[in-house]
């Protein structure tokens, strides 16, 4: 996607895997792997990748991070070298930066962590709860420098400044309080950034997730200023994935969009997907330009764009309606439950899509890319194991494999 950075779309809120409260983090960062067995990456300049994984049990979730020196490599984790922690943190990171953040679920709090000889060292902690955050939203963050970063707090309208080098809050930027809508859940999109200025849409859906109401508003950071800037467009709607190619910066509709438009189909429910692109130069949605993959997939189809690879390449999740349900009163649940299935289309044309091979499954919206590979999880029904599979040929790879299922991997060299 141009930045260096790996992209990793969260699995879906609906099946109840991101919902629910994380225990207090322990420093459990500084025990060492033992000499002659130092970990992966350790006094190497090559790519290194931070996993998240969790392994559920009545309930009660384990998470691990782990580190890894390739995503294709096809073998299992150990998770004897990992991080382990309870709950339900977030996994907050970015090439180059020198560390990565871990939030708790259940109190808005960051902890910074270090990498050093193979072992995971937990740093200082902050809190964001003065600022009235009383939970840490997924891909929340913008890490703009080693000094700077920034969070984007929906239930608050608030963009909040903090250091992540000395683990302080700057300042908090107020958004409109326009932005909250009663009655309606206010959704913002993945951050996109480019130098000197960084992105996300503002868009509304109900709050059974079952329709989304029209328009959007784009939101601009200066990031050498902290200046905030916004417009409103009315072309698109429930704009929540994003993606850069070169100076080019894309906004894609959402897979409630696409429940809407297929099962309510009214104005104020959805529309056929969406996509909106800022050029190079320009910080307003380019006004000449609105993008589609519906003409390309045909009848009885409803994609979705969930990633782009660095290639150009967009991946989508494609609802087969004559599977998919589509009756009136179909919900979220249901509307994700089957008839999907991955294709890829060159994303500067839109046109002759390929559909991966596989039988149609339950919608996921959980990805990986890194350059132009482009990576699915696939899981056992009880999540005993899951492995991360390569799509970006016409034969799908296996790559690494770990027990229960992944939430997050980012790239951290």
């Amino acid at each position: 996607m141009g930045r260096n950075v790996l992209s990793a779309g969260m699995r879906s809120a609906a099946w109840g895997l991101l919902a629910g409260a994380a225990l207090v983090l322990s420093a459990c960062g500084d025990e060492k792997t033992p000499d002659g067995d130092k970990g992966p990456g350790v006094g190497e300049e090559g790519p290194l990748f931070l996993v998240h994984s969790a392994v559920e049990t009545n309930g009660s979730r384990t998470n691990y991070f782990s580190l890894v020196d390739s995503l294709e490599q096809a073998k299992t984790l150990d998770y004897s070298k990992s991080l382990e922690l309870p709950g339900r943190p977030r996994l907050y990171t970015a090439k180059g930066v020198g560390f990565f953040a871990i939030g708790s679920g259940e109190s808005p709090t960051i902890t910074r962590y270090e990498v050093r000889d193979g072992a995971f060292v937990a740093g200082t902690s902050m809190s964001f709860q003065q600022l009235g955050v009383k939970r840490l939203g997924a891909q929340a963050i913008l890490f703009v420098s080693p000094t700077k970063a920034y969070y984007k707090d929906d239930a608050q309208a608030q963009i909040i400044v903090w250091n992540p080098a000395e683990m302080r809050v700057v300042k908090a930027i107020p958004l409109p309080q326009e932005f909250i809508k009663q009655g309606y859940s206010t959704g913002l999109s993945q951050w996109v950034s480019r130098e000197g200025e960084a992105f996300f849409a503002v868009g509304w859906s109900t709050t059974v997730f079952d329709a989304v109401l029209p328009g959007a508003n784009l939101v601009r950071i200066d990031t050498v200023t902290d200046e905030v800037t916004w417009q409103a467009d009315s072309r698109c709607r429930d704009l929540g994935k994003t993606a850069r190619i070169g100076d080019t910066l894309y906004f894609f509709s959402g897979v409630i969009n696409g429940l809407g438009y297929a099962v309510k189909g009214t104005e104020n429910a959805g529309q056929q997907d969406c996509i909106l692109r800022i050029s190079p130069g320009q910080q307003r949605f380019d006004a000449d330009y609105v993008g589609s993959v519906a003409p390309a997939l045909g009848e009885k189809k409803v994609g979705t764009v969930i990633a782009v690879t660095d290639d150009g390449m967009a991946w989508l999740q494609v609802a087969d309606t004559t599977i998919t349900p589509t009756a009136p009163g179909t919900t979220y649940r249901e509307w994700y439950y089957k008839g999907w299935s991955w294709w890829r289309v060159p994303l500067a044309t839109l046109r002759d899509p390929v559909r991966m091979q596989g039988e149609p499954g339950a919608y996921s919206a959980f990805t990986i890319t890194s350059g132009s590979n482009f990576f699915i999880s696939q899981s056992a029904s009880d999540y005993s194991l899951s492995t991360l599979m390569e799509l970006s040929t016409d034969t799908p790879k296996p790559g690494i494999s770990f027990p229960g299922f992944v939430l997050d991997v980012a790239r951290i060299r």
